[in-house]
């Protein structure tokens, strides 16, 4: 989760130069910082699987001129497989076999992780609905610990769209490979595992959008008024 910006987490701003005569003012977004950490456990005892699936970030975004603000955000999936019986009467998994309890939910709650993605974790308890849309609460435990080295990438980009604007966006990101212990509780479930290959990042962006005089509607770093 690329377009002018990254999945669940991506805004911009440049520094803005003089308006032309007659034309609007530029859309100016920056994420001054946005960190996510995500990871996959997947354990299986004889026919039963179980996959936890975990997505959490904190970020602060600001437009140019405009307030500074913060928010959180974490995900989790939950899901139970028979993989041994054939999905008669029930739900039936991706990979085969018969689900036995499947949940999902998010909250606000903010990853918390340092600067240079050495550690991070979020506990916090997420409501959610089950298989059958019933309201359960999902209690999340998960930390990260770096293991990879410190990954550093830059981009600039400047587009321009015949007869609507131009877009200019920069992104200043860092990412690590890193260890990830995930624990769950909801509904009589509890799982718990680790994903030695789940990830940390952090995105430092920026976007103008400069549309030419008389055109509306030119959203192109988020594809709508942002």
């Amino acid at each position: 989760m690329k377009r002018l910006l990254m999945g669940l987490s991506t805004a911009a701003m440049v520094a803005a130069g003089a308006t032309p005569a007659g034309a609007a003012p530029p859309n100016i977004y920056h994420t001054i910082s946005s960190a996510h950490g995500a990871a996959v456990v997947v354990s299986t005892v004889g026919c039963e699987q179980t996959e936890i699936f975990v997505s959490s970030s904190t970020a602060m975004y600001a437009g140019q001129p405009g307030p500074v603000n913060k928010q959180g955000l974490t995900a989790v999936f939950v899901r139970v497989t028979d993989t041994c019986a054939q999905a008669s009467g029930v739900s039936a998994a991706a990979g085969g076999g018969a689900v036995l309890f499947q949940a999902d939910g998010q909250n606000m709650a903010p990853l918390v992780v340092d600067p240079r993605l050495t550690a991070a974790s979020i506990s916090t308890d997420i409501p959610g609905t089950d298989g059958n849309g019933n309201p359960v609460t999902i209690r999340l435990s998960a930390t990260w610990t770096g293991t990879g080295p410190l990954e550093h990438q830059t981009t600039n980009v400047h587009n321009n769209y015949p007869g609507e604007g131009n877009v200019n966006s920069t992104d200043n990101n860092l990412r690590r490979t890193a260890t990830a212990g995930v624990s769950v509780a909801v509904g009589g479930v509890t799982a718990s595992g680790t994903d030695t290959s789940a990830l940390l990042e952090q995105v430092k962006s920026r976007c103008i959008e400069v549309a030419r005089p008389g055109v509306e509607d030119f959203y192109p770093c988020f594809g709508f008024p942002a």
